[in-house]
């Protein structure tokens, strides 16, 4: 992997170095044979093409020599000068002459001026054949030598090809060995923070959390978010388990629950069908009780089951409608008292008004809140004294509170979990472990939240907050 990496950084390097050399060449040799716009500005490589083509401009009148005035301001403009000289090498013509240019040039010396640039000081001549009125002239141009230079170029003209050859050759192999030099040491480099992202990501992909990465570098965004990543994955693995091993709990419980009533159910159901019993109708009576309790209590059970699932999955349809909270919760205390096993329940109500109106579901709200009060009840010892107060401040508050025995606080964080039951529910009243999950979904489907505070041996007090739904919203 790290070699891949590397060897494809190369590459890119390679490739990317050697168009750079083509577009650059080809640059020039479009510069070069077509010619810029502006010559002032490239005279380097349009110098020649000017003296030959200033040439076309130069006239022989009268046994004088005329140039147009445009074309000698634009010889100044290129800080240029210019001589035309007859057949014998003399001067009969110049514009702009330095003074240490010659007024005559033998054939040699004509020759050494054209070939060197700065052999006539601070300048490089350009030299032009004139053929006017069957006289053979010539002309000198001049160009500052810090605008216009020569070299010259030796070449065979048999060999010239394969020179040029072997020189782009050799240039294309030292510029490979150069860059592929650089191109590893900077790939290396860039490439090690990856293959560290590369091999994070894989041992998060079986399930290896990384530790954390000091965010650094080009990369500091992407290890950051490997870092977020990370956590929320293992913290996701850490949920999951810690649900799972109470789904196993809560699956040993419903299925111990059911298994229970169900053994009952067959065991009645066998002896009242079974000939060999003589029963009277008293027992027959008695063990059909116990069948249509027990048949009940499994039909509750899975009652609960299924309106948990659509509270969770919001699939349950809410009656909304507005309400009095006040008597709402009212009723749900007398419908409480009016159980047998709960009539001397030492339940105190209090309300700040007689009216508190809220828009909601009624027969869910008063599920919810006598879940919370059995819950009161049946965790507590017999005479445990509970409160219920409703008031209405920002929300709408549901307080209930008992003097109990209270709850331990590594219980509460999962007080209200589907799957948990605590260590304090006895063999007695012990339920599906749903009464509290759907209080809490139940309060959540009307914007509400559920917060309770405990005290070993103090008591507890559970506080419910309703809202979400305005008053002059409307009934449906």
């Amino acid at each position: 992997m790290k070699w891949k990496i590397t060897s494809r950084f190369l590459a890119a390097i390679i490739i990317t170095i050697i168009i750079s050399l083509f577009c650059i060449m080809f640059l020039y040799i479009m510069l070069f044979y077509k010619g810029p716009k502006d010559p002032e500005k490239l005279l380097s490589v349009n110098a020649s093409s000017i003296t030959l083509e200033f040439g076309e401009n130069i006239e022989y009148r009268d046994g004088k020599i005329y140039i147009p005035e445009d074309k000698l301001r634009e010889l100044k403009s290129y800080q240029s000068w210019i001589q035309v000289l007859d057949e014998d090498g003399n001067e009969i013509y110049q514009k702009y002459k330095p003074a240490n240019a010659p007024n005559h040039y033998t054939p040699g010396k004509l020759i050494f001026y054209h070939k060197y640039s700065g052999a006539i000081k601070g300048y490089t001549i350009f030299v032009g054949i004139l053929d006017v009125d069957g006289r053979n002239l010539s002309y000198i141009m001049g160009f500052p030598v810090e605008t216009v230079a020569k070299a010259s170029f030796y070449f065979s003209p048999k060999s010239i090809m394969r020179d040029m050859l072997l020189f782009f050759t050799g240039t294309t192999v030292v510029i490979i060995l150069i860059s592929s030099v650089v191109g590893f040491l900077f790939s290396t480099q860039l490439a090690k923070p990856i293959l560290k992202i590369i091999s994070d990501i894989q041992a998060l992909a079986d399930g290896k959390y990384v530790k954390k990465v000091v965010p650094k570098g080009i990369y500091k965004d992407v290890h950051k978010s490997l870092n977020y990543l990370s956590e929320t994955l293992e913290q996701n693995e850490m949920e999951r388990r810690r649900t799972e091993k109470m789904r196993e709990e809560w699956i040993t419980n419903i299925t111990h629950d059911l298994n229970t009533p169900l053994a009952s159910i067959k065991g009645y159901s066998e002896v009242l069908v079974d000939p060999k019993y003589d029963l009277a109708m008293e027992e027959i009576t008695k063990y059909a009780s116990i069948i249509l309790s027990k048949s009940k209590y499994m039909e509750n059970l899975v009652d609960d089951l299924k309106l948990t699932y659509q509270l969770k999955n919001e699939l349950f349809p809410l009656n909304r409608n507005r309400e009095n909270i006040v008597e709402v919760v009212r009723d749900t205390i007398i419908d409480i008292l009016n159980h047998p096993h709960y009539e001397e329940a030492p339940i105190l109500f209090e309300a700040e008004a007689e009216e508190i109106l809220f828009i909601g579901d009624q027969r869910l709200l008063k599920r919810a809140i006598s879940n919370l009060i059995y819950n009161a009840l049946v965790h507590n010892p017999k005479g445990t004294e509970i409160t219920v107060r409703v008031k209405k401040e920002e929300q709408v508050i549901i307080e209930i509170e008992d003097n109990g025995k209270g709850i331990e606080p590594k219980e509460l964080d999962r007080l209200f979990d589907r799957y948990y039951r605590g260590t304090n529910t006895g063999e007695a009243h012990k339920g599906s472990g749903l009464g509290l999950a759907i209080a809490k979904q139940i309060i959540e489907v009307h914007s509400g939240a559920i917060h309770v505070e405990s005290k070993l041996n103090c008591g507890t007090k559970v506080t419910v907050l309703l809202g979400g739904h305005p008053l002059n919203a409307l009934t449906r």
